[in-house]
């Protein structure tokens, strides 16, 4: 029987991501992966986990996260290294391009009508159906996968994104906005305002509530597997599997078996790789 796996933020976490698929018996010719973005970036072995990754295209599923766009970003020469980034090695090997080119075709949303799931690196916006924020997404992929993909990876750069969907006055800001929601956000007003920092306003910060908490009251279909919010860490709800555990930070690495009537948790502890004191 084909086993499917959903795996929270790698970033760049080699070892234990091979420790990992280790502990559950992964099966490279019959099971299947989903990564919910995160991939590279921050953990010490971006180049061999892309490549690795690469190499398993065809039992892969994969959502783009913030990192990822910034890995895309800096390897198109759009933007300088920041001060924690750990991408030398891989933007230095000679098929950094292919793993690249591969990785930009990749969706910022997958939907899979017969598990129930949909899985997304950081949000979706509360008040976006299924059918929705697939459109929303497809947008997005379309334009990244695109002969004019550098100058969208310029646009989303050049300014921030609106804090509501209804404060983007053209497709460039729905764009940025868009990415954001599906791959920065973590707080959401009943109003709809997003706070894209990870940290919230002290003096308004009672107005905010974690994304999926609007989410789940508004929209009554939809079960969602995300990254991204270490701070949160793992939640397992009847609608909601949070991934991301914070293997970056030295907590654990956390995968969910989804083929099954109740998803399965199975975790590996991690050793810290990013640096005290940076934010998420």
């Amino acid at each position: 029987m084909t086993a499917i796996y959903a795996l929270g933020d790698l970033q760049g976490c080699f070892v234990p991501f091979n420790g990992l698929l280790k502990k559950i018996d992964f099966d490279a010719k019959e099971d299947r992966l989903w990564l919910a973005g995160d991939l590279l970036n921050r953990g010490p072995d971006s180049r061999p986990l892309l490549k690795k990754l690469f190499d398993w295209q065809d039992r892969l599923q994969i959502v783009l996260g913030n990192h990822d766009l910034y890995a895309l970003s800096r390897w198109a020469g759009i933007i300088p290294a920041k001060k924690n980034d750990t991408l030398g090695s891989l933007l230095s090997d000679k098929n950094a391009g292919d793993w690249l080119d591969w990785l930009r075709q990749m969706p910022l949303l997958h939907h899979d009508s017969t598990l129930g799931w949909t899985m997304v690196h950081a949000a979706i916006h509360p008040d976006w159906d299924i059918a929705t924020a697939t459109g929303h997404a497809q947008q997005v992929q379309d334009a990244l996968s695109g002969r004019q993909w550098k100058r969208f990876l310029k646009m989303l750069w050049a300014a921030p994104a609106p804090n509501r969907w209804e404060d983007c006055r053209n497709e460039d800001e729905a764009q940025r906005f868009r990415v954001a929601v599906f791959t920065r956000a973590r707080y959401v007003t009943a109003k709809g305002l997003f706070n894209w920092p990870s940290t919230l306003p002290k003096d308004i910060a009672s107005a905010y509530a974690p994304w999926h908490t609007w989410y789940f009251q508004r929209q009554d279909q939809g079960a969602i597997i995300c990254g991204h919010w270490a701070t949160q860490g793992l939640l397992v709800q009847r609608r909601l599997l949070a991934l991301d555990s914070g293997c970056v930070w030295g907590r654990q690495l956390s995968a969910a078996r989804i083929d099954l009537q109740t998803p399965q948790i199975h975790q590996i502890d991690c050793p810290m790789y990013a640096k005290p004191g940076v934010k998420e």
